[in-house]
């Protein structure tokens, strides 16, 4: 994530977890070499002392609208030169002041001179973020074209579980990245992208897999997310988080897997089919486990279903890009030959070929190193990077090459 230099405003509001702040502060500066600038209301003074913020920030914390070194236009400079106003954590009470045009303070005053360049970090009381004229008010920002960090589930200052926690970290990362180094190229447009295996069950305890990890889908998703679309994430079994801002479906099998994507195909227009589908299937599933004096004789496999495929029955319009693993080096001929046969059979318009014996790249790596192939015959190769980078070279080719019939 790219923040160096980036200039953001940090308004700090009177919550109790004001203290998370001081930690995000500090990656800011530190991790990403941010500059950033702390703005701290008086109530957000009664939480925490500036001092801590100034020792994190290594600059002045701003309090007041007429005191301190410079003066003069401060709220107007500060607001247009900012790239990035962040509030965290933004209390009821800031949200109900910026939906309404009210600058009574410096932070206030500042939110309305530099707009929807402001991204809440909501936390407050359960009861207050669900009263109706608090909902409102988060619903006018939001028209209004302001970020909103919803709140998360949990445990309370005040002793109750409900909504209202502050969002963690890795998620106002997250929105930092969407709103700095977003293009927005995929706003208004549905995303399904598939990640991580299948496990096809040959009894309740063993089954058929591979290696995949589901980090690049997992990737694909987040820069999807940076890019401002609706994403909905189908991944196979995996030990990833959930990736933020992405409604994410669990499934197992192929079956399961075809089933999630063909339910949301008709609105799709994007189609990123990451996941290694395990081809192969057991005909039938063992209720019971298999014994080892039962042998496997018996055993008799058949293809999974192809997910791709009947995609394309249920859609013609979206854009779909595939992934195929060919274990022969990029000199061997039948590799590229291969993936370019099944860009053709199955109507894709982009495949992404990997091969796994390059080190570093596909199976459980960080890292990956790729050719993207494209139906009218252009290709790119993507050398050894993060799979984060490969996915954002991935997804900014094909935004920028593909062809609607």
């Amino acid at each position: 994530m790219n923040l160096a230099n980036r200039k953001i405003v940090l308004g700090l509001t009177g919550g109790i977890s004001i203290y998370k702040s001081a930690g995000l502060l500090r990656r800011l500066v530190n991790d990403y070499k941010a500059d950033v600038t702390v703005i701290m209301t008086d109530a957000a003074q009664k939480f925490m002392s500036p001092l801590i913020f100034e020792t994190f920030s290594h600059k002045p914390v701003l309090t007041d609208m007429f005191t301190g070194q410079k003066i003069e236009t401060r709220h107007i400079d500060l607001a247009t030169e900012a790239d990035l106003i962040l509030v965290s954590p933004a209390t009821a009470n800031i949200v109900a002041k910026a939906a309404n045009g009210i600058a009574d303070d410096l932070l206030s005053t500042i939110i309305l001179v530099g707009g929807n360049k402001t991204v809440f970090a909501l936390a407050m009381n359960d009861n207050m973020y669900a009263n109706p004229i608090t909902q409102e008010n988060i619903s006018r920002l939001r028209r209004l074209g302001y970020d909103i960090i919803e709140p998360e589930e949990g445990a309370l200052a005040c002793g109750s579980t409900g909504r209202g926690r502050l969002a963690d970290e890795t998620t106002i990362l997250a929105h930092i990245d969407r709103h700095l180094n977003g293009n927005k190229w995929l706003k208004d447009k549905k995303v399904i992208v598939t990640a991580a295996p299948t496990r096809e069950y040959i009894d309740p305890i063993r089954f058929i897999s591979n290696r995949s990890s589901g980090k690049m889908g997992y990737a694909l998703a987040e820069i999807a997310f940076r890019e401002s679309a609706d994403v909905l994430l189908i991944s196979g079994p995996s030990d990833l988080k959930n990736t933020v801002g992405v409604k994410t479906i669990r499934v197992e099998t192929a079956n399961e897997m075809r089933s999630a994507v063909l339910s949301e195909a008709a609105e799709a227009d994007y189609l990123f089919m990451a996941a290694a589908v395990e081809d192969l299937s057991p005909v039938q599933i063992a209720t019971q486990k298999i014994k080892k004096e039962s042998g496997i004789s018996n055993l008799k496999l058949k293809y999974s279903p192809d997910i791709i495929m009947d995609f394309r029955k249920h859609n013609r319009q979206a854009c779909v890009v595939g992934f195929s693993v060919e274990i022969e080096s990029a000199e061997h001929p039948g590799a590229k030959a291969r993936s370019l046969a099944k860009l053709n059979d199955k109507e894709m318009d982009f495949i992404v070929w990997n091969d796994p014996n390059v080190t570093g790249a596909a199976f459980g790596h960080e890292t990956n190193s790729v050719t993207l192939l494209s139906k009218d015959g252009q290709e790119w190769v993507f050398p050894l990077a993060s799979k984060r980078d490969i996915a954002d070279s991935i997804i900014s080719t094909v935004i920028k090459n593909y062809k609607k019939a």
